[in-house]
Parts: C-alpha cells; sequence; structure tokens
C-alpha cells in the first residue's frame, strides 16, 4: 500500500489530485490540536510567539506533531541562507565532498555565485543534495560516525532546543542533523530512521523553500500512509510510534501545480517591508533564485538525556524501587563507563558523583 501511494503522488503523466492531501493549519478530522500545558513567554528571534503557533497531532499516527509555519519571514530568509551558504562548508560532509577536492577548499555557496550562465548555475547548484551537521552520517553503513563528531551549528543548537522546550522536550540534545536539499522533480523513497543510537527522542524536521508531499505510513510497508503537504516552515516533529514508521517523499512541486488555497509558497518568506535586510539584497537575491526550483529539509537526531540514561546505565535505576531524577548529580551510585560504547555517554557520566538525595520506595 505504502509503494502503491508513493508512485501515485510521484506519477507526472497523469499528475496526481491533491484532495486526500492533509493541509496542516487547516480544520481536517484527521488533525487533532494540540493545546501548549503551559505558557512560554520568551520569544525566540525568526519565530512568532508560541502562543500563536498552530499546533496538531495526526490522530491516525499518534505522536507525530505539525506545527504550520511558525516562522516570520525574515527567519526563513535566514535559515534558507544559513543552509546554503553555512552549512555545505569544510569540514561538513555533502554529497559532492569527493567530486572536487576543490571544494574543501572554496566555499561551495561561493562557487555558486562564480558561475555567471544562469543555466549552468542551476545545473552545478543541483548538484548538491545533501550535508551533514555534527556527528557524519556514513551513508556506506547507514550509521553515524561516532569517530567524526564536528561542531554542531550554536544557531541551529539554539532554534531546535527552544522549540524542544515549547513542545515539553525539555532535555532534548541535538547532536546531528541532515540537510537535505530536493530540486522540484525530485523524490525520496520510503525509510525508516533506525541509525540513531537514540531512537525514543524526537526527530524534528523543518521544511523551507518549495513545498513537497510528505507520506507517513506504520510499522511495515502493508499500511496505507497519509499524505501532508508539507510547505515553506512547517515542521513535523516524529515522537513514540511515529518515530519508527515508513515515511518519504514522492513529490516535490512548484506552486503551479498544486490548488489554489495550497500555493502562494514565496509570501511566506517574501517581507511585507521591503526595507527589510537591503544590506543583504545581493546575497538573497542569489538565494531566492535557488529557492524558486528547491526545498530545503533540516532534519535534527539527538538524544534525550534522561532516556539515555535508561540505557546507558540500566544498574542505576530499578524500578518499581528507587525514584531517582534525572539530573547526573542526584545518580546515587557511581556510573560505570563500561555499560555504554558510546564515548559521549562515558565523557559525560564518568565523573558523577552519588546524589545527596533521592527518595526510595519500600
Amino acid at each position: 500500500m505504502f509503494q502503491t501511494s508513493f508512485k501515485y503522488y510521484k506519477s507526472r503523466n497523469p499528475p496526481p489530485t491533491f484532495e486526500n492531501v492533509l493541509l496542516i493549519g487547516t480544520d481536517q478530522p484527521n488533525l487533532k490540536p494540540v493545546q501548549l500545558t503551559h505558557d512560554n513567554e520568551s520569544i525566540f528571534s525568526g519565530l512568532y510567539p508560541p502562543n500563536d503557533w498552530k499546533i496538531y497531532e495526526l490522530c491516525s499516527r499518534p505522536g507525530l506533531l505539525l506545527l504550520a509555519n511558525p516562522f516570520t519571514c525574515e527567519g526563513q530568509r535566514y535559515w534558507m541562507k544559513r543552509s546554503l551558504v553555512n552549512y555545505p562548508m569544510h569540514p561538513n560532509t555533502t554529497n559532492q565532498s569527493n567530486a572536487s577536492q576543490s571544494t574543501q577548499q572554496v566555499q561551495w555557496w561561493k562557487m555558486v555565485q562564480s558561475i555567471t550562465d544562469a543555466t549552468e548555475r542551476k545545473k552545478f547548484a543541483q548538484k548538491l543534495r545533501w550535508t551533514t551537521l555534527g556527528y557524519q552520517y556514513d551513508w556506506t553503513h547507514k550509521i553515524y560516525d561516532e569517530t567524526r563528531k564536528e561542531n554542531f551549528p550554536s544557531e541551529l543548537r539554539a532554534l531546535v532546543q527552544y522549540v524542544a522546550t515549547v513542545l515539553g522536550y525539555n532535555r532534548f540534545s541535538p547532536e546531528a542533523a541532515i540537510v537535505n536539499y530536493y530540486p522540484i522533480g525530485s523524490t525520496l523513497a520510503g525509510h525508516t530512521d533506525h541509525s540513531e543510537d537514540d531512537r525514543t527522542a524526537p526527530l524534528f524536521s523543518f521544511s523551507f523553500g518549495q513545498p513537497a508531499v510528505f507520506l507517513i505510513g506504520g510499522l511495515s510497508r502493508d499500511e496505507q500512509p497519509d499524505a501532508i503537504l508539507l510547505r515553506s516552515g512547517d515542521i513535523i516533529v516524529m515522537t513514540g510510534e511515529s518515530r519508527l514508521c515508513y515515511h518519504a517523499v514522492p513529490r516535490v512541486c512548484a506552486d503551479l501545480e498544486l490548488p489554489d488555497n495550497m500555493g502562494n509558497s514565496a509570501k511566506r518568506w517574501d517581507p511585507n517591508d521591503v526595507s527589510v535586510e537591503q544590506h543583504d539584497d545581493e546575497m538573497w537575491n542569489d538565494v531566492e533564485q535557488y529557492i524558486q526550483y528547491s526545498r530545503i529539509n533540516i532534519n535534527v537526531f539527538g538524544y534525550d538525556r534522561s532516556s539515555c540514561l535508561l540505557k546507558c546505565a540500566p544498574n542505576i535505576f530499578l524500578v518499581g524501587k528507587f525514584v531517582l531524577l534525572t539530573h547526573r548529580e542526584r545518580i546515587q551510585y557511581e556510573f560505570q563507563p563500561k555499560l555504554c560504547t558510546r564515548e559521549k555517554c562515558k565523557q559525560r557520566y564518568a565523573s558523577t558523583s552519588p546524589p545527596k538525595n533521592y527518595q526510595q520506595r519500600r
């Protein structure tokens, strides 16, 4: 069933209809509004206040959270520029890293800008399909390379932790990200994300640029998937059971392919105030040209510090006997690093001291 739906939305002739595609931010029976359990008075640059966010859970896929574009126009432009100008830089790995030694010496974006012919520039830019941040992903063995950890961008870490905190995942820590670059007409085959050490932690996925159809199925390919239209600024958070569900992108399309009520993506990043960012017009003009035929998808992985403790130190948390708080200074026993082979866990908890207080159940 999953593959049948994938082929349907991928088809060019005949093209699919979008009548059964869910639109985030609209009233639909399969989208259950989610209310924040606490007021968050802090405001993150480039985002609207959390109280204005529209958050939903997909009823047919418990744990799949959908946020309807919480970004301001300026915020969207900022993350588009970061994704194109900063993130494909060495030492981060891209699919072009081995194509030319010169790409390690010259910034990818500067190479794009140096091409004067518009057709050749577009052709070159479309060759970039992914870049990895933080722990570098080994595409051959489908694992994150513990020996290759680059600095995770501080501004992206701050964004993800802010969104995570608003949604109640206060202890989420970003460790790695894959930024995908999709030209219009490209696809991503059905798959599950199973390379991360902590699959109980949420996965955060940010969309910018052209719209895409996102399919989310069940734990096997035999289940009928739901189709969701992701537009610029929309966020998906995969938690719980949905974290292990099959998902895919069968279609990245232009606004002209969509019904009128689903299009107008450019309005999401074009500021009403034409004076905004005039000092950066030259860079933005080049980024805007790229985004007219592309979609950017930032996928952030990490771990929840409390769930990492449960997995890495099972002798510490004795269910039913002790109620121990998750802060490392309150762990009762000395942590034994040999229980976990992950180097970052060894470093994080090897020096943990016994707690000063704990509660014990009789």
